[in-house]
């Protein structure tokens, strides 16, 4: 493709085509992602029409859908392979920069929450609780956003990058070993470039794009657990996996992972139910400058299917870095001064 592209845009093009269309493949997403690596070799300026646009449609259109049935009843190698193939297929959506975020400062792609009353907490600490609407986002954020933070800054990079780089091929997983305090200057960060008031979730608004508004369900996707739908301890694999790459686990809201990968820290002082109505109780449980223990949220890789219910609650101390914690962002109306 690439000595191709130097020659003829519709020889080029051509040949990335049929490489996508090609019926027989060897293994899952192989044709596309080949297609979407020969693109990013090429660059989308030496192909024809919209093939730059339309090969990363539709691998992330794939991405979207039901894993294949072995996947689904068989535990093991089978529903490993599947995974693994899946990272690839991600990997090759971010490279080509269609992830679930956007350049240049990897603004992440949001889902509307509309306001209104939900079912917040479980058993006797159930109680409804009243949000304004807000957008969070899809995904975790991951390394490859978290990268132009820091290069954009200078903010400290987790210790397990090298080079001030994520390490190789997990550019698409979430970003881990952050503090609540890097998060929320990241928060800051992305605000000041998007003129959006961005912050972290509060607990709330966390567990009400998990759990959604109709019921009281125990996990996004219902009350049943599936250990495909999600990557907790259940499935074995002891890492992070790309984000947004089990699409079964969606909640109601259309928000991905929110059950296992990585505990999400919560703008949220950690503190007894109910959770405070709108005035001062809840401006105090979401003082950014408050001490104590914040809350995280969603479970991660390392622990079970108990921890990733949407009402399970965690806490931790703020400056605290681990290998299975992450966040998430929200444009949210109530973000308070942080300076």
């Amino acid at each position: 493709a690439g000595h191709l592209s130097t020659q003829s845009k519709e020889k080029t093009s051509g040949l990335i085509r049929a490489i996508a269309d090609h019926a027989k493949e060897p293994e899952p997403y192989h044709n596309l992602v080949l297609a979407a690596e020969c693109l990013r070799d090429v660059g989308g300026s030496r192909v024809q029409g919209n093939l730059a646009q339309d090969i990363p449609r539709r691998l992330r259109q794939h991405l979207e859908t039901s894993p294949p049935f072995w996947a689904r009843w068989f535990k093991g190698l089978g529903a490993k392979s599947w995974i693994e193939q899946r990272a690839k297929a991600m990997d090759a959506l971010v490279q080509a920069g269609s992830g679930f975020w956007t350049l240049p400062y990897g603004e992440p792609e949001w889902v509307e929450v509309p306001a209104g009353e939900f079912w917040m907490g479980e058993g006797g600490e159930l109680h409804q609780v009243r949000l304004n609407a807000y957008r969070i986002a899809r995904v975790p954020i991951t390394n490859a956003q978290y990268h132009l933070f820091t290069q954009a800054t200078g903010h400290a990079v987790p210790e397990h990058w090298r080079e001030n780089r994520p390490p190789k091929r997990l550019e698409s997983h979430p970003v881990v070993k952050v503090s609540w305090h890097d998060a929320m200057a990241y928060c800051r960060w992305l605000s000041e470039k998007t003129g959006k008031p961005i912050t972290l979730p509060s607990e709330a608004e966390w567990e009400k794009a998990a759990r959604g508004d109709q019921d009281r369900r125990e996990y996004p996707w219902g009350d049943a657990f599936e250990a495909t739908r999600c990557n907790s301890s259940e499935l074995g694999l002891g890492d992070t996996t790309p984000v947004g790459i089990f699409p079964e686990g969606v909640s109601p809201s259309g928000c991905l992972d929110m059950a296992g990968n990585v505990w999400e820290w919560t703008r949220s002082l950690y503190g007894d139910y109910p959770y405070p109505p709108e005035g001062a109780g809840r401006q105090a449980r979401e003082d950014p400058a408050a001490n104590g223990r914040r809350v995280l949220r969603g479970g991660a890789f390392i622990v079970s299917a108990g921890f990733a219910r949407c009402a399970d609650r965690f806490r931790d101390f703020p400056d605290l870095r681990f290998l299975n914690f992450g966040f998430r962002v929200v444009v949210s109306p109530l973000v308070f001064s942080e300076r």
